[in-house]
């Protein structure tokens, strides 16, 4: 099956060879003056094509999802991207490309830009990634996609029932793990990672971010508006024209906000001034024939279970988690006040 790649290059060339020598017979549209752009990269990579392209109408904007799979090999991809003017890459690894990631098309290619993708785990800082490192690092999917809770993890690693899972899901346990002093920690690690591995200074953008509320979906989904902030800096990190000005927002659209959404806990909104809920969306991409899925706490905690039964341990390992488990102190502090939220009926809906 063709991954998005393998049907993106063979649309690339048709636009780049085929196309022009069509275009005296037949009109598609306003003819595109501009620069040929492509950005290539993970889940982020959709939008801010998007925003590229809303900053110059004029440009033949193209994407790149190095997520699936592809028949293509690297040399392919990067013969095909030398016929852009403007190359902007996430970094991916290797198992999507066949024969090399974003370090060997750098070397194939020397007019990609490398550009930093979102990380940030403030507003959930119970999100965590089971990546299963006997199997090439491949993740364990549960009820709500690749997204896991660290504390219905470790409630399950340790043998605590649904009920007594459901029971940390409280501002004590909260505070216990440090869950509202992540803040400082997420913006820094941004910012840092921009300055050393892409000289961009990104503080201004978050700065800016931080005064619109919560700004992403999850750990790497962020909201349409940041990714627009962040195609105009890359824009100008390139050389590119200073756009003229535009009313991002009006134009947006919310390619992430189809793919699953983890909630911001309750005490987790009221430490950061926003509405939190125990509500977890599923993925729809097909929103166009049906309107999606939304699963409260219990349902989620109860589904997860069923999942973790049928993992090896290896599919339910994360660093914090084992962290947690080999600290007695930690496993005790925990297992207690879920026992005491749970005699008080502190089990949120």
């Amino acid at each position: 099956m063709l991954s998005q790649i393998d049907r993106q290059i063979i649309r690339s060339w048709y636009t780049h060879l085929v196309e022009p020598r069509l275009a005296p017979f037949h009109s598609k549209g306003p003819r595109l003056t501009g620069p040929r752009i492509a950005v290539i990269g993970n889940c982020q990579a959709f939008g801010l094509a998007y925003a590229m392209k809303l900053l110059d109408p004029s440009a033949r904007v193209s994407h790149f999802s190095a997520i699936a799979k592809t028949l293509a090999d690297i040399k392919l991809l990067a013969k095909t991207l030398a016929t852009y003017d403007y190359v902007f890459c996430h970094e991916f690894l290797h198992g999507h490309v066949r024969g090399g990631g974003s370090a060997e098309l750098c070397e194939l290619l020397d007019k990609v830009i490398m550009i930093p993708s979102i990380t940030f785990s403030a507003f959930h800082p119970d999100l965590v990634y089971l990546l299963d490192e006997t199997r090439g690092h491949a993740p364990t999917i549960g009820p709500v996609g690749p997204y896991h809770s660290a504390l219905a993890v470790f409630a399950f690693r340790r043998g605590l029932s649904v009920e007594e899972a459901h029971a940390l899901f409280n501002r004590n346990v909260f505070e216990a793990l440090g869950y509202f002093d992540v803040w400082n920690d997420a913006v820094n690690e941004l910012v840092e990672t921009g300055k050393r591995k892409f000289d961009m200074d990104l503080s201004s953008e978050i700065a800016n971010w931080s005064r619109r509320g919560v700004f992403m979906y999850s750990l790497v989904h962020p909201r349409p508006f940041v990714l627009f902030d962040l195609a105009k800096k890359f824009f100008a990190h390139a050389g590119l024209p200073t756009p003229a000005p535009i009313n991002g927002d009006y134009y947006a659209i919310d390619d992430l906000g189809r793919a699953e959404i983890f909630p911001i806990y309750p005490p987790i909104g009221e430490y950061f001034g926003v509405q939190g809920s125990y509500t977890f969306k599923l993925e729809n991409y097909h929103l166009s024939s049906e309107v999606g899925e939304f699963v409260s706490l219990p349902y989620y905690l109860a589904e997860c279970y069923k999942v973790y039964r049928r993992c090896t341990q290896a599919q339910l390992s994360h660093p914090r988690i084992e962290a947690w488990l080999a600290d007695p102190a930690a496993v005790g502090r925990i297992i207690t006040l879920a026992g005491e939220n749970l005699r008080k009926g502190l089990l949120p809906a």
